[in-house]
């Protein structure tokens, strides 16, 4: 059972280019086996990447302790993606401000959950 927020960073055990090669952004569970979400990335060369500010992340978690994740250039997909619970374990490793869930909402939250490979082939 997917047990995370809305805005929560995410890292999957199943790494790969097909599956979590990126850090994941928590969006919606829809079903047991699945979870809505984005990406973040480092490149802006793609016009779908939209870039993010330093007020966008959480510094710290509630015990203080610095996140593996923080702003470092960095730039959220503008998809809404189907993500496998299969992918993982997934652990968290960052979180979105308040700001940055905003962001988030504003920029997936009206779009249709969609395949990685229902993605790539809309790009073509």
């Amino acid at each position: 059972m997917i047990m995370f927020r809305k805005g929560d960073i995410l890292l999957a055990a199943n790494r790969s280019r097909v599956t979590a090669y990126h850090y994941i952004v928590y969006y919606e569970t829809l079903s047991d086996s699945e979870f809505a979400g984005t990406f973040i990335s480092t490149d802006g060369s793609y016009e779908q990447n939209i870039e993010m500010s330093n007020n966008h992340f959480e510094e710290y978690d509630n015990h203080g302790a610095l996140y593996d994740v923080n702003y470092d250039s960095s730039f959220l997909a503008c998809a809404k993606l189907i993500k496998l619970e299969s992918w993982g374990p997934f652990s968290k490793v960052g979180q979105l401000s308040n700001e940055g869930v905003e962001f988030l909402e504003n920029t997936i939250g009206d779009l249709e959950p969609i395949t990685w490979e229902d993605l790539i082939r809309s790009l073509l």
